[in-house]
């Protein structure tokens, strides 16, 4: 799924910011068609665009607001640009979102899956966050992760929260969509923990091949077959994002009772990518009384972009609706 304007929404604002170790991350956004985007007031981290300001000036601007803001950070090997029905399905029902390109990812700088360290996605996200806030500074904003992006906002969240730049942010909750707490297959798990942790000191930016099956993607062929051939997503990660990314998982099961923000878990029941039952159980963990959990049956490691997408996005527009009425 290419990163254009989709049906009932504004052309999407895209531009560049600077995440960690300078690297120059793409990102984009789309409102709502009744909505007129502010006009772009780029940071010092965003420089510059893609392309013009496709918008009207500020004599023209409509004088209507949006609901709320829905941040997105995706998941290993893809890009922003594949989340279109949540895309969709919020602009209609009021809301802004906005997505950027991790590091290694997508149209953004740096190698294909790799980390320094763990802390270069936290940089990334209070990057992305601030430059989302400097466009809308005042409507409540959510923060959404899938796969690996949910990983990397659980951590943020958990490590960030007494910070006063995360608190200037004024997050109002967390949708966290197949984290990947518990692998499906824990032999072969075991071998690659060893492995990663072995040679990530010596060979740290040495790529390995995921071997992941776009197939457990979805049950919808047409998006498995666009995952397989899109030119921006990549199957490949290096020995030290995988040590890094496991040690993560470790500390994030071991503190996620200590979660303070609304949360919503959802998950594929027949994922064959991520085990849900890793979700069920930090769901239980959470000592949050305001958190929910969606498991869809039938639907696979992408629920958003499976059979029950739409179902999916009305579930989430309720939990938006319910924090934002």
């Amino acid at each position: 799924m290419k990163s254009t304007q989709l049906p009932g929404t504004q052309p999407p604002l895209q531009g560049t910011f600077y995440g960690a170790h300078g690297l120059r991350l793409f990102f984009q956004s789309w409102y709502p068609p009744s909505c007129c985007p502010p006009s772009c007031r780029p940071p010092s981290c965003c420089p510059s665009r893609d392309e013009p300001d496709p918008r009207p000036n500020e004599a023209q601007r409509v004088n209507q607001r949006v609901k709320g803001v829905f941040a997105i950070v995706h998941g290993l090997g893809e890009h922003s640009g594949r989340y279109c029905t949540i895309v969709e399905g919020l602009t209609a029902a009021g809301y802004a979102v906005f997505g950027f390109d991790n590091q290694g990812h997508g149209k953004s700088e740096g190698q294909r899956g790799h980390i320094n360290r763990w802390q270069d996605y936290r940089d990334n996200v209070q990057a992305f966050l601030q430059l989302v806030r400097s466009q809308e500074p005042s409507a409540p904003l959510f923060l959404m992760g899938h796969s690996l992006g949910g990983l990397i906002v659980l951590d943020y969240a958990l490590r960030c929260a007494q910070r006063p730049e995360f608190e200037s942010l004024q997050i109002k909750g967390l949708v966290v969509s197949a984290p990947p707490i518990q692998p499906m297959d824990s032999t072969a798990s075991s071998a690659r923990i060893i492995l990663a942790r072995l040679l990530s000191g010596l060979l740290p930016r040495l790529s390995i091949k995921m071997g992941l099956n776009k197939s457990g993607l979805s049950r919808d062929a047409e998006i498995t077959q666009q995952a397989a051939h899109d030119p921006l997503s990549h199957s490949y990660v290096t020995l030290r994002w995988g040590s890094e990314t496991l040690s993560t998982i470790d500390w994030v099961k071991e503190h996620i009772d200590q979660l303070a923000l609304p949360t919503l878990l959802t998950h594929g029941e027949a994922d064959p990518i991520v085990n849900p039952e890793g979700t069920r159980t930090i769901f239980q963990q959470i000592q949050l009384p305001h958190k929910s959990i969606a498991i869809y049956p039938g639907s696979y490691h992408e629920p958003h972009n499976d059979l029950d997408a739409a179902r999916v996005v009305a579930d989430l527009i309720s939990w938006l609706e319910a924090r934002t009425a």
